[in-house]
C-alpha cells in the first residue's frame, strides 16, 4: 500500500509540472540547456562556458531577476538571419509585483559561429525607469581555461587621461571593462571573449571574478556601466524610461585565438553599425599641435606645406592618393583671418595637400555661462547650454565645460562652426574631447536619457553637417560608439619618447582591432626632435603599424633644422611607407603582463608577413622570431627584409635578431624561392672601394641583388636595389661608412670602408 501511494504522488507531481520544464537546444559546436527557473548553461565543444545564467534589471541597486518571475516559458525556434543559421531559445516570464512586468530574454546560437548572442527585453502597460540591464549573470564557477598563463582584459571606456589597457592574471581582482573583455590563455590563446555589439544606448561594463589559475566564479556583463575614474561621471548611468526597455546585445564567443575573438567581437559591431563611409585614402601628413602647439599662425603653416612640398613629397611621403593632409590644431584661431584660411586651403591645394583643421563640438572652453552661443543669433547663452549634475554645478572634464549634445544651442554652434570650415575648404576635420558629450546628465532632449544617446545624436548631426566632404579624426574619445567617424586616436597624447612609444603600443596590443569599426586607427604625432635616432626609429615605425601617419615637428622657417634632417630621413623611407599605405593596425604577437605593451606585432598581406620589432628598455635585447607563433611553416626558407636598414637574410626556422635599446625593426618576410637569380659562389663577392673611380666593386664583376651604405651613425645613405655589380658612392662626403648587400643566395655582405 505504502509503494502504491508513493508511486501515485509521483505521478501527480510529473503531471502538475509543465511541459517545457527543461530545455536544450544544440547548434554546432554549441550547446545551450535551460532549467525550469530559466537560468542556461551554455556549453562549447563539452566546455562550460556560462553557469546558471539569467537576465537581472532594475533601477540603481534595486535589480530583479528570474527569482521574480512566474509562469517561465521557454520556446525555441530555427534561426536563420543575416549572421547565420542555427537555433533561438527564447524565455519568458513575469512578475507579480506592480507594475506587472515581462522579461523576453533570447538566446541566438549559431551551427558555424565561434559565438551566441544574447538580449532581453522587459515591457509593461506602466512606464518602465530602468538604468541597469544584464543578459550575462552567471554566477556559478566553470573552468573555462586550461593550466598555463591565465588573464582578464580591462578594456577602457575612451583614451583620456592616459589610460591604459591592462591585463589581471586569474586569481586576483579584475577591474571593471568596458565594451568588451578578454577571458584567455596567453600560452594556447584560447580564450572567452564577451562584449556589447550594440552601442546606441548603453555604457556597457563587464565584471569578471576568478578564482584559482582556470576558473570562472562569475561573468556579469551588463548595460549601465558607469565609474568617475573610467568614464568620468558624476551621476550615475542615466535610466531609460519607456514601456518597453532593451538590455545591450550581447556577444559571448569562445576561440581558438583570443585575437580572432576580438576582430570578430568588432565585426559583428560594425556589421550592427556600418563604418562610416569614407572616400580618402588612409592619411599621411602633418599636425600643428606636435611642435608648434599654440604659436601656430598663417606664416608657419605655409612655410610648412611649402616643405612637405619640397622636400617630403617628392621623396615618397604621400597616401595612396598621392596626397599629405596638412592640419591646423588648437589655437588656429589667434594666428588666421578669414583671408588666410581661404588662402592656405588654396596653397595646399596647389600642393597636392588637403588643409585640415581642429575643434572640440562639446566643450567650451572659457567658462563663461553669460557668453552668447555662436550661431545662435544670441537666442542663448552657454549657460543654457551646459551639462549640469543633479546639483547645479557645470560638469567638467580636461578644464573644460560639458556641453549638452542634444541642446539647440550645441547644435547651432555646430552647424555655424562646420558651415565655416567647409566655407573656406577644409577637407579633414580632428574633433577632440569628445568624452564630454557622453557624460551622464539631464538633456534637453527629453526623449534622450543616457549619455550615449545624447553623444550619438551630437554625431548624427555632425555627419549631416558634413557629409562625405571632410575626413573626421577622433582625438579623445569614446571607443563606441564608432560609427560616426574615420579614425579615432588609439592613446591619448604622444610625442618622441621611447616610453611615449610604448604607451601608443599598448593601446595597440589591446585595441588593434578598433580599425574594423573605424577606417583607421591613429598613433597620433610623430615628432622627431628631441629625442635619439633610435627613438625615432621606434616612434615611426609605431605610426606605421598603427594607422595614420601624422608628423608634428616644426617644419617651418624658425623650426629646428635637426627636425627637418631627421625627417627626411625617417619620413621618406619608401619601403617603410609603403607598409604603411598598404597595410592597416598590426596585432600583437604575445600578450604581455599588466600594462605593458608587446614589443611585437604582426600582419599578413597575402603571403607576406610584416613583424615590428621594439625595444623599450636601455639594453640591447635578443628578440625571436618563433615560426609558431608567427604562423611561419618550419622547413620553408623565408626572406628576411629588414626595411630601415634594407638588411635581408634567409631563414628557415626559429630565428633571432638584437634589437638595439630603445629602437625598432620592421620586418618584410615572404618565402624565398632559390631559383630566381642565379646564384654565386661566397669568395666571388669580395667588395672592394674603386677610390678612382669612387665606386664599390665586387671582385670578378659579378651581380648583387641589393645594396645599402650607412654612415657610422647607421643612418642608411644610399640604396641600390635589383641586381648590379657596382654602387656609385661619389655623392657621399668623406667620412667612414659601412656597406651591406646580399649576394643571390642569400648571404649577406659586409664591408667597412673610407671615403
Amino acid at each position: 500500500m505504502r509503494n502504491f501511494w508513493l508511486l501515485s504522488f509521483c505521478l501527480l507531481f510529473l503531471l502538475s509540472m509543465p511541459a517545457f520544464a527543461q530545455k536544450e537546444v544544440t547548434a554546432g559546436d554549441w550547446t545551450l540547456s535551460v532549467d525550469e527557473g530559466g537560468k542556461a548553461t551554455l556549453t562549447h565543444a563539452g566546455r562550460v562556458i556560462l553557469s546558471s545564467n539569467e537576465a537581472v534589471w532594475g533601477l540603481n541597486d534595486q535589480t530583479l531577476s528570474y527569482s521574480s518571475l512566474v509562469d517561465i516559458t521557454m520556446e525555441s525556434t530555427p534561426l536563420s538571419d543575416e549572421t547565420g543559421t542555427g537555433e533561438q531559445l527564447v524565455i519568458k516570464g513575469h512578475t507579480t509585483a506592480q507594475p506587472i512586468t515581462e522579461i523576453t530574454h533570447s538566446y541566438y546560437i549559431y551551427e558555424d559561429k565561434d559565438f551566441i548572442l544574447t538580449q532581453f527585453t522587459v515591457t509593461s502597460d506602466d512606464d518602465l525607469t530602468i538604468n541597469y540591464m544584464a543578459p550575462v549573470h552567471a554566477g556559478a564557477a566553470s573552468q573555462i581555461l586550461n593550466e598555463g598563463t591565465n588573464y582578464a582584459l580591462f578594456v577602457p571606456f575612451d583614451n583620456d587621461m592616459w589610460v591604459r589597457y591592462k591585463t589581471t592574471p586569474f586569481g586576483s581582482s579584475h577591474p571593471l571593462s568596458f565594451n568588451v573583455s578578454a577571458l584567455f590563455n596567453a600560452d594556447s590563446r584560447q580564450g572567452l571573449v564577451t562584449g556589447a555589439v550594440e552601442h546606441d544606448v548603453w555604457k556597457t561594463g563587464i565584471a569578471a571574478v576568478t578564482s584559482g589559475n582556470t576558473d570562472l566564479q562569475s561573468l556579469t556583463v551588463y548595460g549601465g556601466a558607469v565609474s568617475y575614474e573610467v568614464t568620468h561621471d558624476v551621476l550615475p548611468h542615466g535610466a531609460v524610461v519607456g514601456k518597453s526597455v532593451k538590455s545591450p546585445m550581447v556577444m559571448v564567443g569562445y576561440f581558438d585565438d583570443w585575437r580572432v575573438g576580438m576582430e570578430t567581437y568588432a565585426d559583428l559591431c560594425a556589421a550592427i553599425a556600418p563604418r562610416l563611409a569614407c572616400k580618402f585614402a588612409k592619411p599621411f601628413g602633418w599636425n600643428s599641435w606636435g611642435a608648434i602647439q599654440d604659436d601656430i599662425n598663417y606664416d608657419k603653416a605655409c612655410a610648412v606645406s611649402e616643405f612637405f612640398a619640397n622636400e617630403l613629397q617628392p621623396a615618397g611621403f604621400l597616401n595612396a592618393d598621392s596626397t599629405v593632409f596638412i592640419g591646423l590644431d588648437s589655437y588656429w584661431d589667434y594666428g588666421f583671418s578669414i583671408r588666410n584660411h581661404m588662402s592656405f586651403v588654396r596653397r595646399c591645394g596647389e600642393a597636392g595637400q588637403k588643409a585640415g583643421i581642429y575643434w572640440t563640438p562639446f566643450t567650451e572652453w572659457g567658462k563663461n555661462p553669460d557668453v552668447y552661443v555662436p550661431g545662435t543669433n544670441n537666442q542663448y547663452k552657454y549657460g543654457d547650454c551646459y551639462l549640469y549634475d543633479n546639483n547645479g554645478k557645470v560638469q567638467e572634464i580636461d578644464g573644460g565645460y560639458a556641453l549638452d549634445p542634444t541642446h539647440p544651442a550645441t547644435q547651432a554652434r555646430m552647424a555655424y562652426q562646420f558651415g565655416l570650415f567647409l566655407e573656406w575648404g577644409y577637407e579633414y576635420v580632428k574633433i577632440d574631447f569628445m568624452s564630454h558629450g557622453a557624460l551622464e546628465g539631464k538633456h534637453y532632449d527629453p526623449e534622450v536619457f543616457t549619455g550615449i544617446q545624447a553623444y550619438s545624436k551630437g554625431m548624427q548631426y555632425l555627419n549631416e553637417l558634413v557629409g562625405d566632404r571632410m575626413f573626421i579624426n577622433l582625438s579623445i574619445a569614446p571607443l563606441f560608439p564608432a560609427n560616426y567617424a574615420h579614425s579615432r586616436r588609439i592613446g591619448c597624447d604622444s610625442y618622441r619618447s621611447i616610453s611615449e612609444t610604448e604607451y601608443t603600443l599598448n593601446s595597440l596590443t589591446y585595441g588593434w582591432w578598433l580599425d574594423h569599426v573605424y577606417s583607421y586607427n591613429d598613433a597620433d604625432h610623430v615628432v622627431l626632435n628631441g629625442a635619439t635616432y633610435m627613438e625615432n626609429r621606434a616612434r615611426v615605425t609605431s605610426s606605421v603599424i598603427t594607422g595614420i601617419f601624422i608628423s608634428g615637428d616644426d617644419f617651418s622657417n624658425e623650426g629646428s633644422e635637426t627636425a627637418k634632417d631627421r625627417a627626411r630621413t625617417f619620413l621618406t623611407n619608401r619601403d617603410v611607407n609603403e607598409v604603411a599605405r598598404v597595410t592597416k593596425a598590426f596585432k600583437p604577437v604575445e600578450a604581455v603582463a599588466g600594462d605593458a605593451a608587446a614589443d611585437m606585432f604582426m600582419y599578413n598581406v597575402g603571403d607576406t608577413l610584416y613583424v615590428a620589432a621594439f625595444n623599450y628598455t636601455m639594453q640591447n635585447r635578443d628578440c625571436v622570431f618563433d615560426f609558431g607563433r608567427l604562423g611561419l611553416t618550419p622547413g620553408v626558407k623565408y626572406m628576411f627584409h629588414e626595411l630601415w636598414t634594407g638588411d635581408k637574410d634567409v631563414c628557415d626556422d626559429t630565428w633571432t635578431v638584437i634589437v638595439r635599446r630603445y629602437d625598432a625593426h620592421l620586418y618584410k618576410i615572404y618565402p624565398y624561392d632559390d631559383s630566381r637569380v642565379a646564384a654565386i659562389s661566397s669568395n666571388a663577392t669580395a667588395c672592394y672601394y674603386d677610390a678612382g673611380s669612387k665606386m664599390l666593386r665586387f671582385a670578378g664583376n659579378v651581380s648583387v641583388v641589393d645594396s645599402m651604405v650607412y654612415d657610422v651613425a647607421g643612418i642608411c645613405q644610399l640604396q641600390v636595389h635589383g641586381l648590379h655589380n657596382e654602387v656609385d658612392v661619389a655623392a657621399l662626403g668623406k667620412g667612414v661608412y659601412l656597406y651591406r648587400g646580399m649576394d643571390a643566395d642569400g648571404s649577406s655582405i659586409a664591408y667597412k670602408f673610407i671615403k
